[in-house]
């Protein structure tokens, strides 16, 4: 289910290239979740104990003002996360947005007591000490560094992989006994209408772009399967590996993404950022690593 979820995420990177100029950030966002709604509701009552389903829904409205932030959240993740891919390579894109794992580590240093002494290990610094190297090769690497563009697009997927990372960690903490699909089905249905509003707001209306079936057809695609089928995927995934195996194997995703968007595009990395999404991946790696084995020991 995890490496299902990881594929399904490498597409979207390049699925959201392909049509990037035919369709404003904020509608490609509304439609590309609406569409994973239409899949992930029916998956909830479909998979879902029967039995415990009112406890649950009594248990999602108890906490609306959590849920609220965290679609609020995810809003700022998927904006930038889209946006990004107007700027940079999906190939660099992918690698960059792997520091949601550091920024994961932090958030949960400071919202998870039992995590604070992570930090002082050995293996900790190592690792951070070799995603941040990582990071800046795979930046200075780029063939195509024009300068603001690339710093802005840089800004922009550091932005999001933080928020990628604070929306797991309240997640955990203020809705654990509330099932994965049901929180994300109730994140979705508010962030989607959320992304129309502001598409309106900023388009004075709710224009139709002129886009090809083909496009539409895209778009219909990476809705249904990097966010619906995707996300679910992943939060049943969590269950049985655990959130630090699950990330280890999301490392993946660069991998995969870069693989595609060379075969659609020539994206290819040069030798330079091959060898910082190494050290990138690899300080990933074994920062989540040494989260894992200390969570088994503890």
């Amino acid at each position: 289910m995890n490496l299902g979820a990881v594929f399904a995420w490498s597409l979207a990177p390049p699925m959201i290239r392909s049509f990037a100029g035919s369709f404003p950030v904020n509608f490609q966002n509304a439609f590309r979740y609406f569409v994973a709604l239409l899949f992930l509701w029916p998956a909830f009552f479909l998979t879902g104990e029967p039995s415990l389903l009112r406890d649950h829904l009594l248990l999602l409205l108890r906490k609306a003002g959590q849920i609220v932030v965290i679609a609020l959240v995810n809003y700022a993740f998927q904006v930038c996360y889209t946006f990004s891919l107007f700027l940079l390579a999906p190939s660099v894109m992918s690698l960059l947005s792997q520091t949601q794992v550091l920024f994961g580590v932090v958030f949960a240093i400071l919202f998870f007591h039992d995590e604070r002494a992570f930090v002082l290990r050995p293996a900790f610094l190592t690792g951070l000490l070799c995603a941040v190297i990582g990071v800046a090769i795979v930046v200075v690497g780029s063939r195509t560094f024009d300068g603001q563009k690339l710093t802005l697009g840089i800004l922009v997927v550091l932005t999001s992989a933080a928020c990628w990372a604070l929306l797991g960690s309240l997640l955990r903490k203020w809705v654990p006994d509330v099932p994965p699909l049901l929180s994300i089905c109730a994140v979705f249905s508010i962030v989607t209408p959320l992304f129309m509003v502001t598409y309106a707001f900023a388009h004075h209306g709710v224009p139709i772009p002129d886009a090809s079936a083909g496009k539409w057809l895209m778009l219909t695609i990476s809705g249904l399967i990097a966010i619906g089928l995707g996300h679910s995927l992943f939060y049943r995934s969590i269950g049985v590996l655990g959130v630090s195996v699950s990330t280890s194997i999301g490392l993946l995703t660069p991998l995969f993404a870069s693989l595609i968007s060379c075969l659609a595009f020539g994206d290819a990395l040069s030798a330079m950022q091959l060898a910082g999404a190494a050290a990138l991946l690899g300080g990933c790696f074994l920062i989540v690593r040494t989260r894992f084995k200390i969570a088994t020991t503890s």
